[in-house]
């Protein structure tokens, strides 16, 4: 009989162990199932899936030991000794294309990306000398482009977005949007500023960091402005005048794709103006993605440029075609720590990228100064 109840006490054991196994793997199905699909997307390949599941498993439960084999394999792949992990190149995609809606400038400039910690470009400051010739004639010399290299190393950016444990406990939220939201607006509202006053140490040089002057003065690394003749505002009788001469100021062939860029103050400013037959010189756009125009080219608001106050002087509009006037270099790969110690009960994720930028052709570019 004692054996017996040995044997039905060693099954009842098991059957509570085998119990407990099936419904903490039933959890695992079930959270797996609540999750949002495009965490795992069929679009995907394996390899990117695995990654990206790795990368979506440290962000809710942290290092390593709580992943899979493939999935730590996956992660650790890019991992470096002073910590931290590659964000996968699907997830950068996704915040480098969130990070382009967000920052203006990084819209309408021209964007590279590198593997390497600076590019060195050639430009062109005067363009070689060509002519026409018939078949047989004698071809002259021609004059040698003036050639100038210019070297733009990339900087250190990093974010700090943090979330409470809770949050990143819930199934239902979708870890991948909300960190690559966070990451954007963070990275946006600090490389758009350097993009337009950066002085160039430890951050990209922006274009209104460069000295500028009147047509006269003009020269390689300055960039031609003109003046309303009065601080703060467009004087009485010239507003339109200004646009207009602004407008002609650039070159011919940097017209198409050209933009205005503008504070939100100027923006108020320039949307009263009328012409000598009383019509507003300020276009509406006809739908919500099209953008205003001002004299038939699209108008781009951006917080960062200088606000325009009455009897104080500023460069708060810019007229230029920025895929041919900046350049915009971004290294490949993003870096992620997770640290859940520095603010508790909040979890940091600290990501770093690194960004450089700078003005590559100084005639694509005009300022309005509006000063005396």
């Amino acid at each position: 009989m004692n054996t017996v109840n040995e044997a039905i006490d060693t099954l009842t054991h098991a059957f509570g162990e085998f119990k407990a196994s099936q419904e903490d793997r039933l959890r695992h199905l079930e959270l797996a199932y609540k999750r949002p699909a495009f965490e795992t997307s069929s679009s995907l390949s394996y390899g990117e899936m695995d990654q990206k599941k790795a990368l979506l498993t440290y962000v809710r439960q942290g290092e390593s030991k709580h992943l899979e084999g493939s999935e730590t394999k996956s992660l650790t792949a890019g991992g470096e000794a002073d910590g931290g992990y590659l964000i996968p190149q699907v997830v950068s995609d996704r915040i480098g294309r969130e990070l382009q809606e967000l920052s203006p400038i990084r819209a309408i400039s021209n964007v590279m990306t590198i593997s390497a910690s600076a590019v060195e470009l050639l430009l062109d400051k005067e363009g070689a000398e060509v002519g026409w010739v018939t078949e047989t004639a004698e071809r002259k010399e021609t004059k040698t482009p003036n050639l100038m290299k210019l070297r733009i190393p990339v900087h250190e950016l990093y974010a700090k977005p943090r979330a409470t444990q809770k949050l990143l406990d819930d199934a239902r939220v979708d870890v991948e949007s909300w960190l690559a939201g966070r990451l954007a607006t963070k990275l946006a509202q600090v490389e758009n500023h350097a993009f337009i006053h950066g002085d160039g140490d430890n951050k990209p040089k922006g274009f209104l960091a460069y000295e500028t002057t009147d047509r006269t003065h003009w020269e390689w690394g300055k960039i031609e402005h003109i003046k309303t003749g009065k601080d703060g505002a467009f004087s009485d009788e010239n507003a339109a005048d200004i646009l207009i001469d602004t407008m002609n100021a650039l070159k011919p062939e940097y017209q198409k794709g050209a933009v205005w860029v503008m504070s939100r103050s100027a923006h108020a400013m320039v949307r009263k103006l009328k012409d000598q037959n009383h019509q507003y010189l300020w276009q509406p756009g006809l739908a919500d993605e099209v953008s205003p125009t001002l004299l038939g080219y699209p108008v781009v608001l951006a917080e960062d440029m200088p606000a325009l106050v009455a009897g104080t002087a500023s460069k708060s509009i810019v007229f230029g075609n920025f895929k041919e006037g900046y350049q915009i270099v971004d290294r490949a790969g993003m870096r992620i720590m997770r640290d859940p110690f520095s603010s508790k009960p909040y979890v940091e994720f600290y990501t770093t990228k690194r960004v450089g930028g700078d003005v590559i052709n100084f005639e694509a570019l005009k300022v309005i100064s509006f000063a005396a």
